[in-house]
């Protein structure tokens, strides 16, 4: 399991503004393919979008960063984010390589960002060898430390993870949750409205709640899940990504951008991949 360490402290004066980038699935080589969609292209395409907001504090890339596990994948993966000139962390997800701290990249899994209204903490769900996703018990002792955290000083969290703590409605992905994750959602329920998750894996928009918890989840910046099906099925809306605006008193707004420049047609006919 990729560790996930450190803490990163960023000022966000006002409301702070975050992108989620899920699943960008970059293969080994530039112009690799999923479901018929060229994966660096859309991904840049996404860049673009984000390029053109007004402002943005820090981009949160949960998961399934490459689909394949090749380093060549995770460098052009920073050849595409870091001309945007954001803070970036990252989530591994299970289509992704298991790294050790030392790795050359490694600083990018950060496991706390102190904005200076908000915390957040990234949650690593990803099992070696399994689709499915589990918070081992370090990483239900990081969001138990989080929630403390919250609760002693009067901060709103935000939690980050690629696999989702709740179901979303597909049959097929619900089995693959968080295996573990009423414990999570309970240790969260204390927060109530001052907790909200974000995951991907699902490559959809979806919003859901536990006692006060809200619990969204994004399109990816590819292919794109069809909502409500009980197995694989592919949907033809665009590659987009996650914004959220949290605010100093707790509030939060969420929508989510979609790539309106440039058409990825996708194999609608696909019954799976690995």
């Amino acid at each position: 399991m990729t560790p996930l360490s450190g803490e990163t402290a960023l000022i966000t004066p006002g409301s702070a503004r975050i992108l989620q980038l899920s699943d960008t699935h970059l293969m080994a080589e530039s112009g690799g393919r999923l479901v018929g969609i060229d994966t660096d292209q859309s991904l840049a395409a996404v860049c673009r979008l984000i390029a053109g907001q007004e402002h943005v504090d820090a981009l949160l890339l949960t998961g399934d960063l490459a689909g394949d596990e090749s380093e060549k994948a995770y460098e052009r993966l920073c050849t595409l984010i870091e001309p945007l000139g954001i803070p970036s962390f990252w989530l591994p997800g299970n289509h992704d390589a298991i790294w050790q701290p030392t790795h050359p990249l490694a600083h990018y899994f950060r496991r706390d960002i102190r904005l200076s209204h908000w915390d957040i903490v990234m949650l690593n769900t990803q099992q070696p060898g399994a689709v499915a996703g589990l918070l081992a018990d370090s990483e239900l002792g990081a969001l138990r430390a989080a929630v403390q955290q919250a609760i002693k000083t009067n901060r709103p969290l935000l939690v980050a993870t690629h696999h989702p703590l709740m179901p979303v409605g597909c049959a097929w992905l619900d089995e693959q949750n968080v295996g573990n994750a009423s414990e999570a959602l309970e240790l969260l329920a204390t927060l109530g409205n001052r907790a909200v998750v974000v995951s991907g894996h699902v490559h959809q928009d979806s919003v859901q709640a536990h006692r006060g918890v809200q619990c969204l989840t994004a399109p990816s910046t590819c292919v794109q899940f069809a909502p409500g099906s009980a197995q694989f099925q592919i949907d033809d809306v665009a590659p987009g990504c996650r914004l959220l605006a949290l605010h100093e008193d707790g509030q939060w707004e969420a929508d989510v951008l979609r790539v309106v420049d440039q058409a990825f047609p996708v194999d609608l006919t696909s019954r799976g991949y690995a």
